[in-house]
């Protein structure tokens, strides 16, 4: 089952919940089912000696060390 992270609509709570698709969720703090679905971001660390580098479908180690120093500004 994946985790979903959800914020109540009526009293901002946000909370991440281990649920099928279908299943109704309520507010664990005040118990409403008036939720609304977040979108989940999720990191990483890598160590550059177990990256692959000269794998064509990932980008290159340059245009990653780019775009982790846009993402940390």
């Amino acid at each position: 089952m994946p985790i979903f992270e959800f914020e109540c609509k009526d009293c901002s709570n946000k909370f991440e919940e281990l649920t099928k698709v279908q299943e109704k969720i309520c507010c664990p703090q005040c118990k409403s089912c008036n939720l609304r679905k977040l979108i989940s971001a999720f990191s990483t660390n890598s160590n550059d000696s177990k990256c692959n580098w000269g794998d064509p479908s990932l980008p290159n180690k340059q245009e990653f060390e780019r775009i982790r120093s846009k993402d940390s500004e």
